[in-house]
């Protein structure tokens, strides 16, 4: 019998020693000096004798046991092993399939008399990131307070969304861009969380309420604001200049030149402050949340966007760190999610009932 390694092992190093994680199970074995011998020996291949006879014959009896049971776990596989890998993980990796694997079943504890303790104990350690990020010392253009009335009815914008890619050279009122951003990003009320301090309440779902999203706006065409990049403020409903210098070409760079991400009349970049998640969700699964929340607000940002007459579009094809430098945030602290943005459309999707008329732009209907 031949045994060998299995691809894409993950090993991880704690204090205590190295482990390697069981293939298709969340389940960790603290590997010893010998029992890493004994993979670094399999390799691709081995004869079982060779491998057990290798580490002397004093040793042979003890390494066909662990051979034994590196087999029952998957941590060694037999060569002529039929098993395949699901195709999923041929796909995506080895990588892709551990973190599946940890961030799942996760005990919420629901109804559990520890649920209470661990509340606690997070609130007693104190640190709780800001539920909100502002640039004070910025310049600001403060956006109208009072957002233009959505009537279009509901039925025509969900019948009217659709991705847009071509976009019209024309520009977009202020009251346009301050109601879309208005209601994608901002809390419309604030509750008591209890322990947990004030929630906010923005049409998009978050987990817990935590609302780690940011926006950053890139202006291309709007009127009444210089091109720029700019940090939405949620607090003042402004946004904060951060560099005046930014234009489509400097958007063409970051997202491989698909047009659609910066030839409209302004480009949404949003972020993840992904702490506000983790300081009260401590497992990987809430690595997932902030992925599920990116996608709440993209999909309100371009509901709001066709009911104001506008063309939304969105897109996670950039280039991540790039990204980053460009906004000037530091990524273990924030990243970059999603990709939205809107304009005018060039002409009305194909797609939509042949009496639907996107609203003019401004307009109240």
């Amino acid at each position: 019998m031949k045994v060998r390694r299995p691809a894409n092992l993950v090993l991880r190093w704690l204090p205590e020693g190295l482990e390697v994680g069981v293939p298709g199970r969340a389940q960790w074995v603290r590997l010893s000096d010998d029992l890493r011998k004994v993979l670094d020996r399999a390799g691709d291949g081995i004869d079982l004798d060779d491998l057990a006879g290798g580490f002397g014959s004093e040793y042979e009896a003890q390494v066909r046991r662990a051979v034994t049971g590196l087999l029952r776990l998957g941590v060694l596989a037999a060569v002529d092993e039929t098993r395949q890998v699901p195709p999923l993980w041929q796909r995506w990796g080895g990588l892709a399939q551990r973190f599946h694997i940890e961030a799942r079943d996760v005990d919420y504890l629901v109804d559990s008399p520890r649920r209470a303790d661990e509340a606690e104990a997070i609130l007693a350690e104190g640190d709780a990131p800001s539920a909100f990020k502002e640039y004070a010392d910025s310049p600001v253009v403060l956006l109208p307070r009072r957002p233009l009335p959505l009537t279009t009815p509901v039925d025509d914008v969900f019948a009217g969304r659709r991705t847009h890619r071509r976009f019209a050279d024309v520009p977009v009122s202020l009251d346009q861009l301050g109601t879309l951003l208005f209601h994608s990003f901002a809390p419309h009320r604030f509750i008591d969380g209890g322990d947990f301090g004030v929630q906010q309440c923005r049409v998009s779902a978050s987990a817990g309420g935590r609302h780690e999203v940011e926006a950053y706006v890139v202006v291309h065409n709007v009127t009444g604001v210089p091109p720029g990049l700019y940090h939405y403020s949620v607090v003042r409903h402004a946004l904060e200049l951060l560099d005046a210098e930014v234009d489509r070409a400097r958007l063409a760079d970051l997202t491989y030149h698909q047009e659609a991400s910066y030839q409209g009349a302004f480009t949404v970049i949003t972020t993840a402050v992904a702490n506000r998640l983790a300081w009260k969700y401590r497992h990987p699964r809430a690595y997932r949340l902030w992925m599920y929340d990116a996608g709440h607000y993209g999909q309100t940002f371009a509901l709001a966007a066709t009911a104001l007459g506008l063309g939304p579009f969105q897109t996670v094809a950039f280039a991540d760190s790039r990204v980053e430098r460009f906004l000037g945030v530091e990524p273990d602290d924030e990243f970059a999610v999603y990709l939205l943005a809107a304009g005018v459309p060039e002409e009305p999707a194909s797609l939509l009932p042949a009496d639907f008329a996107f609203p003019r732009p401004g307009a109240v209907r």
